[in-house]
C-alpha cells in the first residue's frame, strides 16, 4: 500500500466527546479519501468492524461480517442474527420529542442489508488501491491495513441473499430466541429447552403454541458445536452464555450437570465464583465467558436443592432471573401464575443462599386499574423482603397486551381499564419510591425491560 499523505489530519468526530483515533477499544483504524469523495473512518475493535463516513453515518458488523447496526445521531436500526431490525428514531421537538421505536418489515430488512453494501463497496475498492488517500492510521498504515482489510472484505458480501441465508442458518440451530434480560442481550445463547414448560401466564404470548421440548446432553452438545459453528468469530464479543429458553432449571439436576459439563468442554469459565471477573478476561476471546445466567418461574425453583444449586455455581451458574410479576396473590392468581409471594421470596432466598446473584422481573400495569394500588403496595413488600445486593438486578417490565391474547379477551370480557403508558411510568416510579434496600448489601441495578426492543 503506498500512501499519499493529505495535509488535513483531523479524526471525524463523529463522537463528540472523543475522536474516533483516540477511542480506546479500536485496534487498528484507518482514515481516508474516497476516489468519488466524502472521508470515512473504519476501525476494528475485538468484537467489531465499524465503518463512519462523513455525513455522521455508520456501520457495526460483526467479525463474520454480518450487519449488526446502521445509525446516524437520531436513528438507529439494529439488526439481529434473526434478520429483525428494530428501528429507533428520536423525534424532532416539532414531532412532541422523545423515541419511537418499530420493528421493519422483512422488505425494509433487506432493503437495509442492500443500503449498507452500497455504502461499504466503494470503501472496499479504496482500500484496495495500490495508491491510498491516507489521513490517518492506528497502529501504522502497513499493520492497520492488514488487520482491517479482510473485515472489510467479508462485510462487503453481506448482502440481502446472503442475509437471509445466514437468517435461516441462525432458525434452523436456534428456532428463535424470543426474550433475554436486557444486561443478557450481547449472550451467546444455548438451548437446553424450547418454549416453556407451562406457558400459561394470562400475560405472555411468547411462548405460546410453541412446542415445549428437553435436549437430553447428547443433544445439547450437538446444539453447542453448531451454535459455535455459527457464531464463529463473532464470539469474541459476547460476554456471557444465557441457558434457554424459559425453564431449562426444570430438567434433572442430572441432566443439567451433564450440561454443564458440555459447557466446560467447550468454553472456559471463571474457576472461582467469588472472583470478579475483567472485561479484559473475556472480550476478544471465543471461548471465554464470565458464567452461565438463565430463568427461573418461582413456582419451578424448589425442584433444586440449595446444595444442587451450589453445584451447578460450582460448575458456572452465576445469575438466575425470576419473573415475581406481581408481590399481589389475588393478582398472581388473576394472571393464572401458579406462585405466591411467600414463593417467590423462598425461591430468592433460596437463590442468594447458594451464592448466586438474581434478576427480579416486577409486571407493570398487571391487573390494570383494578389491582393497581395492591400491585404497587404488594410489590414493593416482596421487593423489600428480598435479600437483594448490588450484584442484583430488579427489571419493571410494561405489560404489553396482544390482540386477541388471553389477556385481552379476558380483560375486556371482565371490563378492566388497561392503563396507559404515563400510568405505567407512574406506576413504576410508586413503586421505586417505596422500595428500601440494606446499606450494607448495596443497592441493586435497576432498570426497564421493555419487550419490543428485543434483537437478537
Amino acid at each position: 500500500m503506498k500512501a499519499r499523505a493529505e495535509k488535513e489530519t483531523n479524526v471525524l468526530q463523529y463522537q463528540q466527546a472523543l475522536a474516533l483515533g483516540e477511542v480506546p477499544r479500536y485496534t487498528a483504524g484507518l482514515q481516508v479519501k474516497l476516489a468519488e469523495g466524502g472521508r470515512v473512518y473504519v476501525a476494528l475493535s475485538a468484537f467489531e468492524l465499524a465503518v463512519y463516513f462523513d455525513n455522521d453515518l455508520a456501520l457495526h458488523y460483526d467479525l463474520e461480517g454480518r450487519l449488526t447496526k446502521i445509525a446516524t445521531p437520531d436513528y438507529h436500526r439494529r439488526r439481529g442474527l434473526s434478520h429483525r431490525v428494530l428501528a429507533t428514531r428520536r423525534l424532532p421537538a416539532e414531532q412532541g420529542g422523545g423515541i419511537e421505536r418499530s420493528v421493519l418489515p422483512a422488505e425494509e430488512a433487506d432493503a437495509l442489508v442492500g443500503t449498507a453494501r452500497e455504502k461499504i463497496g466503494p470503501v472496499l475498492e479504496e482500500l484496495k488501491r495500490d495508491s491510498i488517500a491516507l489521513e490517518y492510521a492506528k497502529p501504522g498504515p502497513g499493520q492497520a491495513l492488514a488487520a482491517i482489510l479482510p473485515s472489510v472484505e467479508l462485510a462487503a458480501k453481506f448482502d440481502p441473499r446472503e442475509a437471509r441465508r445466514s437468517a435461516e442458518q441462525f432458525h434452523s440451530i436456534y428456532g428463535r430466541v424470543a426474550v433475554l434480560p436486557p444486561d443478557q442481550y450481547n449472550a451467546l445463547v444455548l438451548q437446553a429447552t424450547e418454549g416453556c414448560a407451562y406457558s400459561c401466564c394470562l400475560f405472555c404470548e411468547l411462548y405460546r403454541d410453541v412446542f415445549y421440548g428437553r435436549k437430553t446432553p447428547a443433544q445439547f452438545a450437538a446444539h453447542v458445536n453448531e451454535a459455535i459453528a455459527f457464531h464463529g468469530k463473532a464470539l469474541r464479543g459476547r460476554r456471557s452464555i444465557f441457558l434457554g429458553e424459559a425453564n431449562a432449571l426444570t430438567l434433572s439436576h442430572e441432566d443439567l450437570v451433564g450440561m454443564f459439563r458440555v459447557l466446560q468442554e467447550n468454553f472456559e469459565l471463571p474457576p472461582d465464583p467469588e472472583e470478579h471477573v475483567p472485561a479484559g478476561w473475556w472480550l476478544g476471546h471465543t471461548t471465554r465467558f464470565d458464567g452461565v445466567s438463565t430463568f427461573l418461574d418461582a413456582f419451578t425453583g424448589p425442584r433444586q436443592t440449595a446444595a444442587e444449586f451450589e453445584e451447578l455455581r460450582r460448575l458456572g451458574l452465576r445469575r438466575v432471573y425470576v419473573g415475581l410479576e406481581t408481590g399481589d396473590d389475588k393478582l398472581l392468581k388473576w394472571l393464572c401464575k401458579p406462585a405466591t409471594s411467600a414463593g417467590i421470596a423462598q425461591c430468592v432466598t433460596s437463590l442468594k443462599s447458594a451464592g448466586l446473584t438474581v434478576g427480579v422481573i416486577a409486571l407493570l400495569g398487571a391487573g390494570g386499574h383494578e389491582f393497581a394500588d395492591a400491585h404497587v403496595r404488594e410489590t414493593a413488600r416482596l421487593i423489600n423482603q428480598l435479600p437483594l445486593d448490588r450484584d442484583d438486578f430488579i427489571y419493571f417490565s410494561p405489560l404489553v397486551i396482544y390482540p386477541n391474547s388471553r389477556y385481552a379477551e379476558q380483560s375486556g370480557a371482565l371490563r378492566v381499564e388497561a392503563l396507559t403508558a404515563a400510568q405505567m411510568r407512574a406506576q413504576e416510579q410508586a413503586i421505586h419510591e417505596a422500595l428500601r434496600f440494606d446499606e450494607g448489601r448495596g443497592r441493586p441495578h435497576i432498570g426497564r425491560y421493555e419487550l419490543d426492543v428485543f434483537v437478537y
